[in-house]
C-alpha cells in the first residue's frame, strides 16, 4: 500500500512538473491574464471564444479569467459561432504573454472559407495595474499608451 501511495504521489508530481501542464500563476510572483467571453464586437465580424487546452492539458476550470505565470504558452481556442453543421471549431494559437499584462481573445470571423472562416485575435491588451503595483513592474512604450488612455 506504501509503495502505491509513493507511486501516486510521484506521478502527480510528474505530472504537474511537465512542460506540458499549464503555468499557474503563484503568490507572490508577476502573472499575465487570458480573458475571455463577452469581449466580442458582432459588428466587426468578432465572436467569442473558449478556452479548450492550454499547453495541451484539458484539465483547468472554465472561466472568462486565466491567471498564468509569464511565458509562451500554445493555446487550443474555440468559437462559440457554430459552423454550417452546427458544431464548434477549435483553433491552436500560440501566446507569448508578459509578466502584468491582460490579454483579450477574440475570434475573427470576417476570413472568407477559403481562408480557413476564421482567426484568434488578441482584441487587446493592456496592463494589469495591482500586479504592476505590486511587484513594481513597468510597462514597455506600448503598454504605457495603453495605460495612459485607461
Amino acid at each position: 500500500m506504501r509503495i502505491l501511495t509513493v507511486l501516486s504521489t510521484f506521478c502527480l508530481a510528474a505530472a504537474a512538473a511537465s512542460p506540458y501542464a499549464p503555468a499557474w500563476a503563484d503568490d507572490p510572483a508577476p502573472w499575465a491574464e487570458i480573458r475571455v467571453g463577452s469581449l466580442a464586437d458582432k459588428d466587426l465580424q468578432q465572436y467569442d471564444v473558449m478556452l479548450m487546452a492550454i499547453n495541451g492539458s484539458m484539465d483547468f476550470q472554465d472561466s472568462n479569467r486565466y491567471e498564468l505565470a509569464p511565458g509562451r504558452y500554445q493555446l487550443r481556442v474555440a468559437s462559440t459561432r457554430r459552423s454550417r453543421s452546427g458544431e464548434m471549431t477549435a483553433r491552436p494559437f500560440t501566446l507569448e504573454m508578459k509578466p502584468c499584462v491582460r490579454y483579450d481573445l477574440v475570434a475573427d470571423h470576417s476570413l472568407a472559407e477559403s481562408e480557413g472562416g476564421w482567426k484568434i485575435v488578441v482584441r487587446a491588451e493592456s496592463p494589469i495595474k495591482s500586479c504592476m503595483k505590486k511587484f513594481g513592474v513597468l510597462p514597455t512604450p506600448g503598454e504605457q499608451a495603453v495605460a495612459a488612455g485607461s
